[in-house]
C-alpha cells in the first residue's frame, strides 16, 4: 500500500510461514488473507472481524480505482487448536454496494460502529464521502445498520471508529472542519474524539497537535488494558509510509504522543491497525510489507512478543569482610540502547507494558537503596551498557560499567566497597533567611575543590542531606531550590578536621512569589498547552513547596457574549484550573473558586468598544489570589496586569 490510493478507499488507507524479528514473531493469517486488501483485524467473539476487498462483484459506485478496491466486512472464527475457519461475510444488511468496513464494538459486542460510504449524498466535489453507522447484533445477524452517527456530514469523511473498554469514548478519523491543514490548505485526516454522555454522543473534539499532523492519522485502536491509543500516520517521523504510533490522554481532551512503536512493527511499507492483547504479548495488525509470506497487497498478521527484559541482581558488600552493606546508594544509568529501533524511537512498548518480574524496570537513570541483604533487583533491557555507582557513608564510592551480559552472567553481580578510614561524615543543612526554617528537597552539590568531583544530593523534608568527605581535601557546598537564590559555603569556614560535622547553607528568596493568571482561548474553558499548562504546573510546584498556601481561582471572561453566558464560561474556567491542580496532586481543600464573568475587565474593552484581540485576551483568564499561608519570609502576590495592558497598547 506504499502508493497512496484515492480518497474513496479511506477504508483501506483512508485514501481510496512466519516472520521473526528481534523478540516479535509474525504469522501471516493465510486462511484469511487474499491477494487483495485485507486489513483492520478487530477481535470479536471467538475470532476477528476484518475488512477485505476479495469480492469480485460488479460495483456501480463512482470509483477512482478498480472494482476490487471496494471492501466488505467478514468474520473469521478461531478453532480451539489455534487454526482458523474460512471467513464468512457478515449476516444481515451490513455489506452494501459500496465500501463497508473497519468496525468497533461496545463492551458486550451487541452494538457495532462501522464505516461505509455515505448512503444519502455526495460532497460539493461530487464524491461519496465516508460516514460511520451503527448496527445491532441480534440472533447472530446484524440489523438496524442504517443509523448514522450524529456528527456525520455529506461534506467530509468520518471513518475508522475505535471504542474504549467501557464504550463511552469514541476515537475516529475525519477531515471535518477544524482538522489540521495540509500543504495545499485542505483539511487532512485528523483523529477526533467524542464521549457518550446522557445517551448521546458529544460534539467531536480534535485530539490536538501532539497527535495530528498536516498529513493523515488513521486506523485508531484503544487498548482495553492501558487505555493507550494506537494509530497509523504518515505525518510523524518513521520508517516510511504509514507507521504505528502510541499516544496517551493528556490535559483535557488532548492526547500526548508517546512515540513511534519502532521496529519490527513498523517497516518502510504501510503498517496499520495495531491491536495489542494480553499486556502486548500478542495481538493483530495489518501491513503491506514485502516478504515471501505476504499473500496480497494488505495482509493481516498475528504477532506474539516476548518481553526483551532480563532479571539482574546487584549486591553491595564490604570489600574486606564480604558482608552485605544494607541501605547503600545504587545509581544506575542504562546509557544508550544498542538496539537501533530503541535508539531511534525509545522503547515505547516496553515503557507501556514493562517486562514483568519483581525488579525495578531500568529504562532511565534510577537511584535505589539496597535492602537488608545489600541487594537491588532489576529488570533490564538488552543489549545495553550500564553505568552503576554504589556508595555508602564511610566507604569509597565504586563505579562499574557492565554490559547486560556481564550484569547477568552470574546470579548476583557483586560490587565491593572499600572502607575509607580518612572519611568523615558531613551533614548539610539548607535553611531560609531570615526565618531559619529548613528548605525541604533542596538540590545540594558537594564539590571536591582538588579533583572537581561533584556528589549530588537532595535534602530531606527537614532540609538535611548526609554524605562523607575525604579529610585531606577541601570542599565547596552549594544549595539551590526555586524560588530561592543559589548559595554556597566552603569547609574553611567550619572546624571539621576529620570529625563528623555540619555545614549550614543559607538561601534567600529571589523575589516575591508572583501568582500568574491562567489564560484561555476565546469561548473555551479547556486548559491549553501553549501557556496554561506550564503556568498551572508552576503553580502546582509553588503550592507543593508552600504547603500552607491556600488560593482562590477567580474566573473571568472578555466582554463578548451575554452576561449570563459569560458567568457560566468564567465558572467553567475556574473549575478547569482547579481540576488540573487537583490532578497534579494539590489537596482540593486548598483550592476555592469564584467567577465574575465580564465584571472584572482589566482594561476598557467593555461592551460596544472595539478592541484588538490581544486586549480581549487579557480578560480571558483565571486570576490566582492568595487566601492565606503560614510560610515565613515569603509574600504571595497576584500578578498585576497593568504591565500586560501597557505592552498590549504598544502593539
Amino acid at each position: 500500500m506504499k502508493n497512496f490510493r484515492p480518497l474513496l478507499l479511506l477504508l483501506s488507507l483512508a485514501f481510496c510461514g512466519n516472520l521473526v524479528s528481534q523478540n516479535v514473531e509474525f504469522e501471516n493469517l493465510k486462511v484469511i488473507n487474499t491477494e487483495e486488501l485485507d486489513f483492520s483485524p478487530t477481535p470479536f467473539g471467538n475470532g476477528i472481524m476484518f475488512t477485505s476487498s476479495k469480492s469480485d462483484r460488479f460495483l456501480s459506485c463512482p470509483s477512482y480505482g478498480d472494482k476490487d478496491s471496494y471492501v466488505d466486512l467478514y468474520y473469521a472464527e478461531k478453532n480451539p487448536d489455534g487454526t482458523w475457519k474460512e471467513p464468512v461475510a457478515l449476516k444481515g444488511k451490513v455489506n452494501g454496494k459500496y465500501n463497508d468496513g473497519v468496525p468497533a464494538f461496545n463492551p458486550n459486542g451487541e452494538k457495532m460502529i462501522f464505516t461505509r460510504n455515505n448512503l444519502d449524498g455526495r460532497n460539493d466535489q461530487n464524491i461519496i464521502d465516508l460516514k460511520m453507522y451503527t448496527g445491532d447484533f441480534e440472533n447472530e445477524t446484524w440489523v438496524n445498520t442504517t443509523s448514522p452517527l450524529p456528527f456525520n456530514s455529506d461534506d467530509w469523511s468520518t471513518a475508522h471508529p475505535a471504542l474504549s473498554s467501557d464504550g463511552r469514548l469514541l476515537i475516529f478519523s475525519s477531515n471535518r472542519p477544524g482538522s489540521t491543514l495540509n500543504m495545499e490548505g485542505e483539511p487532512s485526516m485528523d483523529l477526533w474524539g467524542s464521549r457518550f454522555e446522557n445517551d448521546v454522543w458529544s460534539i467531536p473534539f480534535n485530539l490536538g497537535p501532539s497527535v495530528n499532523t498536516g498529513l493523515n492519522e488513521l486506523f485508531p485502536t484503544l487498548d482495553s488494558e492501558t487505555g493507550t491509543l494506537f494509530f497509523s500516520s504518515n505525518g510523524h517521523p518513521g520508517e516510511g509510509g504509514l507507521d504505528i504510533f502510541a499516544a496517551a490522554l493528556g490535559t483535557g481532551d488532548e492526547w500526548e504522543l508517546l512515540g513511534n512503536i519502532g521496529e519490527p512493527f513498523n517497516t518502510s511499507s504501510d503498517d496499520m491497525h495495531f491491536v495489542p492483547l494480553n499486556n502486548a504479548t500478542e495481538g493483530y495488525m495489518a501491513s503491506d510489507r514485502s516478504h515471501s509470506d505476504a499473500k496480497g497487497r494488505d495482509d493481516i498478521y498475528y504477532w506474539n512478543r516476548e518481553p526483551d527484559f532480563q532479571d539482574a541482581v546487584i549486591q553491595v558488600v564490604d570489600k574486606l569482610t564480604g558482608l552485605p552493606l544494607p541501605n547503600s546508594d545504587v545509581s544506575i544509568d542504562p546509557g544508550a540502547f544498542k538496539n537501533e529501533s530503541m535508539v531511534k524511537y525509545g522503547p515505547v512498548i516496553e515503557r507501556l507494558y514493562g517486562g514483568g518480574g519483581e525488579g525495578e524496570l531500568v529504562l532511565e537513570p534510577l537511584k535505589l537503596k539496597t535492602d537488608n541483604e545489600g541487594l537491588v533487583k532489576l529488570r533490564i533491557l538488552s543489549p545495553a551498557t550500564f553505568a552503576i555507582t554504589a556508595a555508602k557513608s564511610e566507604y569509597k564510592p565504586a563505579t562499574r560499567n557492565p554490559t547486560d551480559e556481564e550484569l547477568t552472567e552470574n546470579p548476583v553481580y557483586i560490587i565491593p566497597l572499600e572502607q575509607d578510614k580518612h572519611f568523615a561524615k558531613l551533614i548539610v543543612r539548607v535553611v531560609e533567611d531570615p526565618s531559619g526554617n529548613p528548605i525541604p528537597l533542596a538540590n545540594i552539590n558537594v564539590i571536591n575543590k582538588r579533583t572537581g568531583a561533584i556528589v549530588p544530593l537532595i535534602g530531606d523534608n527537614g532540609g538535611e542531606a548526609t554524605t562523607q568527605i575525604d579529610c585531606d581535601d577541601d570542599y565547596e557546598i552549594t544549595a539551590s531550590k526555586e524560588p530561592y537564590q543559589d548559595n554556597s559555603e566552603t569547609l574553611e569556614n567550619y572546624e571539621i578536621d576529620c570529625q563528623d560535622g555540619e555545614v549550614i547553607v543559607i538561601v534567600r528568596l529571589k523575589a516575591p512569589v508572583i501568582l500568574e493568571p491562567i489564560f484561555f482561548d476565546f469561548d473555551r474553558f479547556y486548559v491549553r498547552n501553549k501557556d496554561a499548562v506550564p503556568t498551572l504546573d508552576s503553580l502546582a510546584s509553588i503550592m507543593k513547596h508552600y504547603p500552607s498556601l491556600y488560593i482562590q481561582l477567580e474566573g473571568n471572561t472578555d466582554s463578548r457574549g451575554s452576561h449570563k453566558y459569560n458567568v457560566a464560561l468564567s465558572t467553567n474556567r475556574a473549575k478547569s484550573a482547579r481540576k488540573y491542580l487537583i490532578k497534579k496532586g494539590i489537596d482540593e481543600g486548598r483550592l476555592s473558586t469564584d467567577w465574575f464573568g465580564e465584571e472584572k475587565l482589566a482594561n476598557n474593552c467593555a461592551d460596544n468598544i472595539v478592541c484588538p484581540e490581544a486586549d480581549h485576551q487579557i480578560n480571558r483568564r483565571v486570576d490566582v489570589v492568595p487566601v492565606r499561608h503560614e510560610e515565613a519570609g515569603v509574600k504571595f502576590v497576584t500578578r498585576d496586569l497593568s504591565d500586560m495592558i501597557i505592552e498590549s497598547d504598544r502593539k
